[in-house]
């Protein structure tokens, strides 16, 4: 069993990655003296293919919670309805805790809950998806949407623990894989080139789960990922600001169509290409720097464009939280494996990159 210890001043935790951990959550969670008693919030979807092995798992002191899937989990509706369950099953004698099982939305709804409820209780995650074990499990940020912008009410709050097993992938189609994978991506360009070309180079593998290789994927990420946290938990020093490269315009293109046309894996995917974009236009990067990022796009079948109305997506993107004070932030390309955080980019510029990047064909 692979561990990474979040080193937090004052919520430090680790990460635990090995196949079949879950049947060992349990025992963990017993040593963390977490409560009395934990209720399971689970995906729909997860639940019902898993039933079998969670409720063998967890016996008794265990009431499971199961929540609609995707990005309508991140709700007002289903903020207050799981809030209200609770209620209804919290006594005085039971000291209560969270386990979230599923992927990015579960694990964002149910630490936006547990961050509230009493002003705080405590929770662990068993991420199911990949992009959720690599990146939305790991740092504290919870988050629910608002039908204008995407994570717009959330909260920092650190979970106890995050169980990663990789025995929840065999049963997520290959577009949901190839989804997890953008995030992947993202945390090669940032950080770290050479892990950039260990995923061009055995894209094959990769997409097949073949077991070395999706273990040195999580483990990476969750490395990378956690070194940021650990040095800019609250996004206080522009650190951890440099994990939302692609995620301004993607989490603008998911809000104007309602989270419906587009799934948040492929928006990341053609929000990095426009980020790469307008770093290009910017005279941050030179072009075969974006040509790179599109080719390895096209390696794992992600997409790279999308029909959109570039003043709709303007709009949008102004109610984004990384817009700050009137000024637009975003993170802008280099090289791979480098990036830098752009404060108060011109909006004339933005508007225009927009507006060249809507109208391209394909080909680009």
């Amino acid at each position: 069993m692979e561990t990474i210890k979040v080193k937090l001043k004052d919520n430090p935790y680790n990460i635990y990655l090995e196949y079949n951990l879950t049947k060992r959550v349990p025992f963990f969670i017993e040593k963390l003296n977490l409560g009395n008693y934990g209720i399971i919030l689970a995906s729909q979807k997860v639940y019902s293919l898993y039933k079998k092995l969670l409720r063998g798992v967890f016996k008794k002191n265990y009431y499971f919670l199961p929540v609609i899937d995707g990005e309508r989990a991140k709700s007002k509706k289903w903020l207050f309805k799981v809030i209200n369950e609770i209620i209804k099953i919290d006594k005085w004698y039971r000291k209560i805790f969270l386990v979230c099982v599923g992927g990015g939305s579960i694990t964002d709804l149910g630490g936006f809950v547990a961050s509230i409820y009493k002003r705080g209780i405590p929770y662990v995650h068993i991420p199911t998806t990949l992009l959720c074990q690599i990146d939305a499990s790991i740092g504290g940020k919870t988050a629910i949407n608002l039908k204008e912008a995407k994570n717009i009410l959330g909260t920092f709050h650190q979970p106890k623990a995050v169980f990663i097993d990789p025995i929840f992938l065999k049963t997520i189609a290959k577009k949901e894989i190839r989804e997890g994978i953008t995030e992947a991506i993202k945390y090669g360009i940032i950080k770290d080139k050479s892990f950039f070309y260990f995923l061009k180079r055995y894209h094959r593998e990769i997409i097949s789960l073949e077991t070395s290789y999706i273990l040195k994927l999580i483990f990476t990420c969750a490395k990378i990922k956690t070194n940021i946290v650990e040095e800019d938990e609250k996004e206080k020093k522009g650190v951890r600001t440099l994990l939302n490269f692609g995620h301004t315009f993607a989490h603008a293109l998911e809000s104007t169509y309602r989270y419906r046309k587009v799934s948040h894996g492929e928006a990341v995917a053609i929000g990095m290409v426009f980020a790469a974009y307008l770093s290009y236009f910017m005279g941050k990067c030179s072009f075969n720097k974006v040509e790179e990022i599109k080719e390895i796009m096209h390696l794992f079948s992600l997409p790279i464009r999308f029909s959109f109305d570039y003043l709709t997506l303007y709009k949008s993107i102004n109610y984004d939280k990384k817009f700050i004070s009137g000024k637009i932030r975003m993170v802008l390309l280099k090289e791979i494996g480098k990036v830098e955080v752009a404060e108060d980019i011109p909006p004339m510029v933005l508007r225009e990159c927009l507006k060249k990047f809507s109208r391209m064909r394909p080909k680009f």
